[in-house]
């Protein structure tokens, strides 16, 4: 009995001074709270401007580094820098006139038949003027816009672009020619549009898939023998400078 007594005044009092602690506490000024919501209050916009500003700086540069590259690249056609002005022309001459000559005489050789292109050209009396001559220069004309634009989109006709290293003449050249080929292809699937009056694809009916397998044919013909003509042009040009 006397130690539940004991343990019954000891709870009470603890009780007691439990409550006499809380009670000071709330009678305290709550001086550490308010400086705490003035803190977050003072710094939230200025962590919120940060990030705005990071935000703002984040953009501008992106957009600045886009400008940058899409003038970078219009200016290697509007802007080119052209060590050789003969060079060019040079490849034009190649590229229009060496490398179809060179097609047609491959496919005779191995009695092939002639490309569509290579169809002769009639004049208002029906008669064929140059069976092969016109048509050759009118094809190799469109080649040759498609190289020169390709040389000029990988930068071919900086003086180290031809008269370096062979490793550095062919990367040079192959980046053209990969421009060139796609500058082609569009123009050959323009030219099926055109021709055909409407989009078409293999399997609508025998005539059209027989015209695609055709311009296919040709449009690999005449990378292969501009690309041999080219590359070997410019490795010669690059040994003899």
């Amino acid at each position: 009995m006397g130690k539940n007594r004991l343990h019954g005044r000891l709870l009470v009092r603890l009780g007691v001074i439990a409550a006499l602690g809380l009670s000071a506490l709330n009678l305290l000024p709550r001086q550490d709270h308010f400086h705490v919501s003035a803190f977050v209050l003072t710094t939230s916009p200025i962590i919120q401007r940060s990030a705005a500003q990071t935000h703002q700086s984040t953009s501008t540069k992106t957009r600045f580094s886009f400008s940058k590259l899409g003038e970078n690249i219009l200016d290697r056609f509007t802007d080119p820098k052209i060590e050789d002005p003969m060079l060019p022309l040079t490849e034009a001459g190649i590229a229009q006139i060496v490398a179809p000559t060179l097609e047609l005489f491959w496919l005779k050789l191995n009695q092939s038949p002639f490309p569509s292109w290579a169809q002769p050209l009639y004049d208002y009396t029906f008669t064929p003027r140059g069976a092969l001559l016109a048509p050759t220069l009118v094809h190799g004309a469109g080649l040759a816009c498609a190289w020169l634009l390709g040389c000029l989109a990988a930068k071919g006709y900086q003086r180290e672009a031809y008269e370096s290293d062979a490793l550095r003449v062919i990367s040079t050249t192959l980046k053209a020619g990969a421009f060139a080929c796609g500058i082609l292809i569009l123009a050959t699937q323009f030219d099926l549009y055109r021709e055909m009056g409407g989009y078409v694809q293999v399997g609508d009916s025998a005539e059209t898939d027989l015209r695609i397998y055709r311009a296919l044919v040709e449009l690999i013909d005449d990378i292969f023998f501009e690309a041999v003509t080219l590359l070997g042009w410019r490795l010669f040009r690059s040994r003899v400078a």
